[in-house]
């Protein structure tokens, strides 16, 4: 299954993926970024076609020139537009490092989910793969992972734990669609 990877940063969850996909069921045939970024440069290092817009028509061409099956978002800062999530609908996944439906939506993205999540004082914590709606963080749940929340962790020990699971759950999740 070729898939595209839709970066905003500094693409670790991308490298993961790449270094993942000779053992599991899928390839890394396009990375889409929003904005320059790190993500890129991994990218091009694996001589993975790249493109940098936030032009969705051309996105949308690209997906399709690239014989994309399924497109993942791994810390993509952007908001994907409604006719583009019909489109690819059931064909678009994100992780999201909250046990969502809790901490998902406007504003609740990287250190923000970890720390309102000590606020809160929940005693445990993780992350999810989504499949991608017009919602935020809204569409139905493929899967979860759990830590638990440690009395002496701060936003940033949380965030590596869950960042460790994602790691996991993330290609995992891939390689069970690609077996579909």
């Amino acid at each position: 299954m070729n898939i595209a990877i839709f970066a905003s940063g500094t693409g670790t969850t991308l490298q993961t993926l790449i270094d993942r996909q000779a053992e599991l069921g899928y390839h890394v045939a396009l990375v889409v970024a929003n904005r320059e970024c790190q993500a890129v440069e991994r990218a091009q290092k694996h001589h993975i076609p790249t493109l940098q817009t936030k032009d969705w028509t051309a996105i949308d061409t690209a997906l399709a020139n690239s014989n994309i099956q399924l497109v993942v978002l791994a810390g993509f800062l952007a908001i994907i537009p409604h006719w583009i999530c019909e489109k690819w609908n059931k064909r678009i996944i994100n992780i999201h490092p909250s046990l969502l439906p809790k901490y998902g939506g406007k504003g609740m993205y990287g250190i923000h989910v970890q720390e309102a999540v000590l606020a809160a004082k929940e005693q445990e914590a993780g992350c999810t793969v989504h499949y991608v709606s017009a919602e935020i963080d809204g569409g139905s749940i493929i899967a979860q992972a759990k830590v638990d929340v440690l009395p002496e962790d701060t936003p940033e020990t949380l965030a590596q734990r869950i960042q460790e699971q994602e790691k996991i759950l993330l290609p995992r999740v891939i390689d069970e669609l690609a077996h579909l």
